[in-house]
Protein backbone atom coordinates (compact mmCIF):
# COMPACT_ATOMS: atom_id res chain seq x y z
CA UNK A 1 0.00 0.00 0.00
CA UNK A 2 1.15 3.46 -1.17
CA UNK A 3 2.56 5.92 1.88
CA UNK A 4 0.03 8.38 1.70
CA UNK A 5 -2.80 5.68 1.63
CA UNK A 6 -1.63 4.16 4.25
CA UNK A 7 -1.80 7.11 6.34
CA UNK A 8 -5.59 7.78 5.30
CA UNK A 9 -6.42 4.65 6.75
CA UNK A 10 -4.67 5.21 9.97
CA UNK A 11 -6.50 8.58 10.22
CA UNK A 12 -10.29 6.65 9.36
CA UNK A 13 -8.69 4.31 12.31
CA UNK A 14 -8.07 7.13 14.28
CA UNK A 15 -11.07 9.69 13.25
CA UNK A 16 -8.28 12.18 12.77
CA UNK A 17 -9.44 14.40 10.50
CA UNK A 18 -7.09 14.98 7.22
CA UNK A 19 -7.57 17.26 4.53
CA UNK A 20 -10.58 16.98 1.99
CA UNK A 21 -9.48 16.18 -1.32
CA UNK A 22 -10.28 18.69 -3.39
CA UNK A 23 -8.04 20.60 -1.00
CA UNK A 24 -5.37 18.62 -1.45
CA UNK A 25 -5.67 19.31 -4.78
CA UNK A 26 -5.30 23.23 -5.13
CA UNK A 27 -2.31 22.90 -2.20
CA UNK A 28 -0.50 20.70 -4.44
CA UNK A 29 -1.29 22.93 -7.56
CA UNK A 30 -0.29 25.82 -5.58
CA UNK A 31 3.18 24.70 -4.17
CA UNK A 32 4.39 22.88 -7.82
CA UNK A 33 3.19 26.83 -9.01
CA UNK A 34 6.81 27.98 -7.90
CA UNK A 35 10.42 27.01 -6.35
CA UNK A 36 9.02 26.27 -3.17
CA UNK A 37 11.96 24.95 -1.13
CA UNK A 38 11.11 25.97 2.50
CA UNK A 39 7.80 24.94 4.36
CA UNK A 40 6.36 25.70 7.65
CA UNK A 41 3.73 23.56 8.33
CA UNK A 42 1.47 24.81 11.44
CA UNK A 43 -0.53 21.44 12.69
CA UNK A 44 1.05 18.42 11.30
CA UNK A 45 -1.62 15.74 12.30
CA UNK A 46 0.23 12.65 11.94
CA UNK A 47 1.81 13.67 8.71
CA UNK A 48 -0.54 13.50 5.64
CA UNK A 49 -0.67 16.98 4.27
CA UNK A 50 3.54 16.77 5.36
CA UNK A 51 4.10 14.29 3.81
CA UNK A 52 2.09 14.84 0.05
CA UNK A 53 3.57 18.45 -0.04
CA UNK A 54 7.55 16.54 0.29
CA UNK A 55 6.60 13.95 -1.92
CA UNK A 56 5.63 16.61 -4.40
CA UNK A 57 8.81 18.70 -3.72
CA UNK A 58 12.00 16.39 -3.42
CA UNK A 59 14.46 19.97 -2.85
CA UNK A 60 12.16 20.71 -0.17
CA UNK A 61 12.41 20.97 3.32
CA UNK A 62 9.48 21.09 6.31
CA UNK A 63 9.46 22.26 9.82
CA UNK A 64 5.95 21.32 11.28
CA UNK A 65 4.53 21.54 14.31
CA UNK A 66 2.19 19.56 16.14
CA UNK A 67 0.69 20.18 19.89
CA UNK A 68 -0.61 16.58 20.09
CA UNK A 69 2.19 14.21 21.30
CA UNK A 70 0.43 11.05 20.32
CA UNK A 71 -0.44 12.54 16.49
CA UNK A 72 3.66 13.78 16.65
CA UNK A 73 4.87 10.25 17.21
CA UNK A 74 2.47 8.77 14.52
CA UNK A 75 3.60 11.43 11.78
CA UNK A 76 7.21 10.85 13.02
CA UNK A 77 7.34 7.17 12.05
CA UNK A 78 5.19 7.88 8.86
CA UNK A 79 7.76 10.80 7.77
CA UNK A 80 10.15 7.43 8.69
CA UNK A 81 8.54 4.97 6.66
CA UNK A 82 8.17 6.98 3.59
CA UNK A 83 12.65 7.96 3.86
CA UNK A 84 11.68 11.29 4.32
CA UNK A 85 12.55 11.81 7.96
CA UNK A 86 15.96 13.52 6.78
CA UNK A 87 13.52 16.25 5.20
CA UNK A 88 11.32 16.73 8.43
CA UNK A 89 12.10 18.92 11.62
CA UNK A 90 9.06 17.90 13.94
CA UNK A 91 8.25 20.34 16.39
CA UNK A 92 5.62 19.12 19.06
CA UNK A 93 4.11 21.78 21.54
CA UNK A 94 2.13 24.65 21.39
CA UNK A 95 2.21 26.90 17.85
CA UNK A 96 1.09 30.05 19.70
CA UNK A 97 4.40 29.96 22.05
CA UNK A 98 6.95 28.13 19.73
CA UNK A 99 5.79 30.77 16.59
CA UNK A 100 7.11 33.36 18.96
CA UNK A 101 10.36 32.05 19.56
CA UNK A 102 11.22 31.22 15.65
CA UNK A 103 13.23 33.48 13.46
CA UNK A 104 13.73 31.13 10.38
CA UNK A 105 12.43 32.17 7.08
CA UNK A 106 10.06 30.40 5.11
CA UNK A 107 8.59 30.65 1.57
CA UNK A 108 5.64 28.72 2.11
CA UNK A 109 3.23 28.19 5.31
CA UNK A 110 0.38 26.06 5.06
CA UNK A 111 -1.70 26.92 7.83
CA UNK A 112 -4.03 23.83 9.52
CA UNK A 113 -3.85 24.14 13.37
CA UNK A 114 -5.85 25.81 15.80
CA UNK A 115 -8.49 27.83 13.97
CA UNK A 116 -9.68 30.11 16.95
CA UNK A 117 -5.63 30.91 16.86
CA UNK A 118 -5.40 31.78 12.90
CA UNK A 119 -5.62 36.08 13.64
CA UNK A 120 -3.22 35.55 16.79
CA UNK A 121 -0.70 33.77 14.73
CA UNK A 122 -1.42 36.24 11.43
CA UNK A 123 1.59 38.49 12.46
CA UNK A 124 3.99 36.16 13.11
CA UNK A 125 3.43 34.22 9.75
CA UNK A 126 3.52 37.17 8.16
CA UNK A 127 7.51 37.95 9.63
CA UNK A 128 7.98 34.38 9.13
CA UNK A 129 7.27 34.51 4.94
CA UNK A 130 10.11 35.37 2.18
CA UNK A 131 9.02 38.11 -0.15
CA UNK A 132 7.03 36.33 -2.83
CA UNK A 133 6.02 33.51 -0.32
CA UNK A 134 2.53 32.18 0.21
CA UNK A 135 0.22 31.47 3.42
CA UNK A 136 -1.94 28.53 2.39
CA UNK A 137 -4.47 28.72 5.45
CA UNK A 138 -7.29 26.28 4.97
CA UNK A 139 -10.86 25.55 7.01
CA UNK A 140 -11.10 29.21 6.80
CA UNK A 141 -14.74 28.90 6.55
CA UNK A 142 -15.08 26.32 9.29
CA UNK A 143 -18.03 24.38 8.55
CA UNK A 144 -19.53 27.47 6.60
CA UNK A 145 -20.19 29.12 10.22
CA UNK A 146 -17.75 31.59 9.13
CA UNK A 147 -20.73 33.28 6.09
CA UNK A 148 -23.65 32.94 8.20
CA UNK A 149 -25.25 35.35 10.18
CA UNK A 150 -26.18 34.01 13.14
CA UNK A 151 -23.54 32.50 15.71
CA UNK A 152 -23.70 29.76 17.76
CA UNK A 153 -22.44 30.67 21.22
CA UNK A 154 -19.83 27.97 21.40
CA UNK A 155 -18.50 28.92 17.84
CA UNK A 156 -18.24 32.11 18.82
CA UNK A 157 -14.30 32.65 19.23
CA UNK A 158 -13.32 30.44 16.46
CA UNK A 159 -15.64 32.22 13.89
CA UNK A 160 -14.83 35.43 14.81
CA UNK A 161 -11.15 35.05 14.76
CA UNK A 162 -11.29 33.68 11.64
CA UNK A 163 -13.45 36.33 9.99
CA UNK A 164 -10.67 38.63 12.17
CA UNK A 165 -8.12 36.49 9.87
CA UNK A 166 -9.59 36.87 6.82
CA UNK A 167 -10.73 40.65 6.40
CA UNK A 168 -7.06 41.13 8.00
CA UNK A 169 -5.49 39.30 4.99
CA UNK A 170 -7.40 40.52 2.42
CA UNK A 171 -5.91 44.20 3.52
CA UNK A 172 -2.92 43.43 4.54
CA UNK A 173 -0.10 45.61 3.31
CA UNK A 174 2.61 44.04 0.92
CA UNK A 175 -0.37 40.67 -0.11
CA UNK A 176 -2.67 39.28 -2.55
CA UNK A 177 -5.19 37.11 -1.18
CA UNK A 178 -7.89 34.81 -2.56
CA UNK A 179 -10.57 33.32 -0.63
CA UNK A 180 -12.27 30.21 -2.03
CA UNK A 181 -15.17 27.87 -1.22
CA UNK A 182 -12.85 24.79 -2.11
CA UNK A 183 -13.27 21.84 0.61
CA UNK A 184 -13.57 24.14 3.61
CA UNK A 185 -12.40 26.89 2.73
CA UNK A 186 -9.32 28.14 1.99
CA UNK A 187 -7.20 31.13 1.86
CA UNK A 188 -4.13 31.86 -0.11
CA UNK A 189 -2.16 34.97 0.75
CA UNK A 190 0.96 36.24 -1.71
CA UNK A 191 3.83 38.35 -0.50
CA UNK A 192 4.28 40.24 -3.30
CA UNK A 193 6.48 43.32 -1.57
CA UNK A 194 8.69 43.79 1.55
CA UNK A 195 6.42 45.35 3.93
CA UNK A 196 7.30 48.27 5.73
CA UNK A 197 7.84 48.63 9.66
CA UNK A 198 7.67 52.19 9.76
Amino acid sequence: MDIVEEIKVCAMDLSVPIMKDETRDVLLSCIRSFPCRKILEIGAGIGYSGTLMLRSLPEAFLTTIEIDAFSAEIAGRFFEKAGLAKRVRLIEGDVTEIITMMDARFDFIFLDGPKGQYEHLRPYLINLLDDGGVIFADNVLFKGYVSDYYIRHKHRTIVNSLRAFIDNMKNAEGFVSELLDTGDGIMISKKTAAISHE
